[in-house]
């Protein structure tokens, strides 16, 4: 990392990423050699955004002794598992074709 080439720590912090967004989140700081880990606060600031992910990632959306736990994900695309995941999206505003 960039950062750490040049001596300085790194941190990953967020206040929201709900949903998909906290999978390479979590992944990110999980890879880079971190100072404290990560800061993951959506599952405290949106308990219900996630709902849908939760069930196919647990311990990635609840911290247990101040720890998320990444064991759930696995193949590919990020581990996401996206088609377990249930989740009604709303139909596009726009569709673009090429």
């Amino acid at each position: 990392m960039l950062g750490a080439a040049h001596g300085m720590s790194l941190m990953v912090q967020d206040l929201t990423n709900p949903m998909l967004a906290q999978i390479p989140h979590v992944l990110l700081a999980a890879h880079v050699g971190t100072i404290m880990g990560v800061e993951t606060n959506a599952m405290q600031f949106y308990p219900d955004a996630s709902r849908a992910e939760a069930i196919v990632h647990p311990g990635l959306y609840e911290r247990r002794g101040g720890e998320v736990d990444l064991s759930s994900l696995r193949g590919a695309g990020f581990g996401y598992r996206h088609e377990e995941i249930q989740r009604a999206l709303p139909e596009p505003a726009a569709v673009f074709e090429r």
